[in-house]
């Protein structure tokens, strides 16, 4: 059985780019070596050249292989292991940055499907190697890193690419199955990002392509739709309504609702059918 061996770069400052490469390497780890339970602050893209492992995310288990390739979201909890008889060796890159989610996007993965075989393996495989070739403190490696980073990316990109349209309706209908099952709770938009997997400006634009509206705006909307709900088929009082919809503030809620209909609260339970 060949030795186990890690070989690593961890960035010490992080750069104003707008990809930027946090830490890189590779690695023949030992039987059962894991990481996690826990969330990292950025991306995270292993992809396995030999033996065999297993990710766990969003409660789901995957068993990986030599070829596959997962993605860690910021911010998801996540667990992977290697496995006992054959453990994997691994190569990795985690990165962040304003463009990451944008050259995310582009690629078949999402939070939904968080592990791909991308068939230019042994490509993907050189520029994560090249990466960690051009580690280094200075601005000027940081730069380098990130070159081949998206040298890494347009690999996944051509291995069964997304459609930039298909990825913003993807990333919308994320963010509105967030909003649609949690709306009654005090959320934000950074929330829905943050489950999505995508920054704030992004999920702004696939609302934007997606619903025509902003995901506040979408948010809102939502909240008024069960409001009526609520209005014609309870007897609830108008100030418990706005309660389970999500509004702390009644008076608040009043003047919302009437933008949004035309009428108050009261005189759509009059009116409603």
């Amino acid at each position: 059985m060949s030795q186990d061996f890690k070989c690593s770069f961890k960035a010490a400052e992080r750069a104003e780019l707008s990809l930027l490469v946090y830490n890189t390497g590779f690695q023949k780890c030992p039987p059962d070596y894991g990481w996690g339970p826990g969330v990292r602050d950025h991306y995270l893209l292993h992809y396995v050249v030999s033996g065999k492992g297993y990710y766990e995310t969003d409660g789901r288990t995957f068993v990986l292989q030599a070829g596959d390739a997962f993605l860690a979201l910021p911010d998801t909890p996540i667990y992977y292991r290697a496995d006992h008889e054959q453990p994997w060796e691994y190569y990795w890159v985690g990165f962040s940055g304003p463009a990451a989610a944008l050259l995310l996007a582009q690629t078949p993965f999402s939070r939904r499907t968080p592990v791909l075989h991308p068939a230019a393996g042994e490509h993907l495989r050189q520029s994560l190697l090249d990466i960690y070739k051009a580690r280094g403190t200075d601005y000027p490696s940081a730069v380098r890193m990130a070159g081949y980073l998206q040298a890494a990316l347009g690999l996944l990109m051509e291995s069964g690419a997304k459609r930039g349209e298909e990825a913003l309706a993807d990333y919308a209908r994320q963010g509105a199955a967030f909003i649609q099952q949690n709306y009654s709770r005090a959320i934000s938009v950074e929330d829905a990002a943050r489950q999505a997997g995508v920054s704030r400006s992004y999920l702004y634009r696939a609302f934007q392509a997606e619903f025509g509206c902003s995901p506040s705006v979408y948010l809102t909307r939502y909240r008024i739709q069960r409001a009526c709900q609520l209005l014609r088929h309870s007897q609830l009082p108008v100030g418990a309504v706005a309660a389970s919809v999500g509004f702390e503030d009644p008076f608040y809620f009043s003047r919302t609702f009437r933008r949004e209909t035309g009428v108050s609260p009261t005189e759509y339970r009059v009116k409603a059918p």
